[in-house]
């Protein structure tokens, strides 16, 4: 079997977290590293034997031995990279969360035109956990009707690039609640937003979102409910779905704690809860879903197959579930924006100045935009 070969475009955390994927796969295999400077490529590729060090983003484009670019850099970057990268031939696979829908659907135009791969990397959707709860929704709880996501983890330190504005300007929104949104997509499967209320806090040094709470109505009377941040002190990745006779949890929806990364328990055994009518604790239902491969590993699996099977309908249904992601977030970081401008006394002084935050984006208002599906959201 013919391995893709991957380029890693940015040599931050997450690259290190996916880089060792890629060099293990079967489906795979790590081919160049590109960073601004030379030395911080070869400094990471000196772990990695085979693959190569390039200096900048268009040199590792530009290499005919690169069939995907897997970019890791800061949103800010994100949509020039990828649209150069799809230009120049070469599947994407691409770190959340995106610049704005609008953006998203630029790139995903161009990739149809090239008849390439786009995929987002969120990678508990490649968990077999999600797919088994998915196609189970129906017989344990009946219709979908509500969902509930609590992600925290505890992180204070400025100098990431996470409290950076410029080039994160959604901060713990875009970085966490993406997975809320995602969660949304995969678990509720709304077709339209009605209504929307968040509630954002703000770093009082560097002005970046920290932490972000919100409910969201959608069509068919489903609604969501978000909590987000870096400010409760744990880490917490709750997932609750409620349907119309019972429920189902989990507590480690975004990394699972047998093999996500930063957490190795192999003792732990992965699945999600099913309650149901008056069942105590003991009566719990826990339903095991397990992997022999970590859900990033998987991911990088994924993407490789759908590079080489060219199943234009399957790559479809990968780019909905991004785009429909990217519309529910933007509409968070819309009501966040509103906030601030309503209430500039809960929006603290910062060192960026605040409309270079906005200037990524093309903010327009989602209240009778269409949404991903075609139907509008608010009339």
């Amino acid at each position: 079997m013919t391995k893709v070969k991957i380029g890693i475009v940015g040599t931050g955390f997450i690259a290190t977290i996916l880089a060792p994927q890629i060099q293990s796969s079967k489906k795979a295999r790590l081919d160049a590293v590109s960073s601004r400077t030379l030395a911080k490529a070869e400094s990471f590729v000196a772990n990695y034997p085979g693959a190569i060090a390039v200096e900048g983003a268009d040199q590792l484009i530009a290499r005919d031995d690169v069939d995907a670019v897997y970019i890791a850099t800061p949103t800010s970057a994100k949509e020039d990279v990828a649209s150069r990268a799809l230009t120049a031939g070469k599947h994407v696979l691409i770190e959340k969360p995106l610049h704005s829908a609008a953006s998203f659907k630029r790139l995903s135009a161009l990739a149809r035109q090239k008849g390439l791969v786009l995929m987002d990397a969120t990678h508990f959707v490649h968990h077999p956990r999600t797919s088994a709860m998915r196609q189970r929704l129906a017989a344990l709880i009946g219709a979908p009707r509500s969902l509930h996501t609590m992600f925290y983890f505890p992180f204070s330190d400025r100098e990431n690039i996470r409290f950076d504005p410029i080039d994160e300007p959604m901060g713990a929104a875009g970085d966490m609640a993406w997975y809320s949104m995602r969660a949304v997509v995969e678990y509720l499967a709304p077709d339209a937003l009605e209504d929307i209320k968040v509630v954002a806090e703000w770093d009082p040094h560097s002005g970046a979102v920290i932490r972000a709470t919100g409910v969201l109505q959608f069509n068919a009377g489903k609604t969501a409910t978000f909590d987000v941040g870096y400010t409760a002190g744990a880490a917490v990745m709750e997932l609750t779905v409620a349907g119309t006779s019972g429920i189902l949890t989990q507590d480690d929806f975004v990394l699972d704690w047998q093999s996500g990364f930063g957490f190795d328990n192999p003792d732990i055994q992965t699945g999600f809860i099913h309650r149901s009518g008056m069942a105590t604790r003991n009566d719990f239902a826990f339903i095991e879903t397990p992997s022999e491969r970590s859900q990033h590993a998987l991911m990088i699996d994924n993407f490789a197959d759908l590079i080489r099977n060219g199943d234009a309908a399957e790559r479809e249904i990968w780019l909905s579930a991004t785009e429909k992601t990217q519309v529910f977030l933007d509409a968070i970081w819309q009501e966040i924006q509103t906030q601030a401008r309503a209430s500039p006394a809960m929006t603290p002084p910062s060192k960026y100045e605040r409309k270079s935050m906005n200037s990524l984006f093309e903010p327009t208002s989602w209240r009778g935009a269409p949404c991903a599906t075609g139907s509008s959201w608010l009339p």
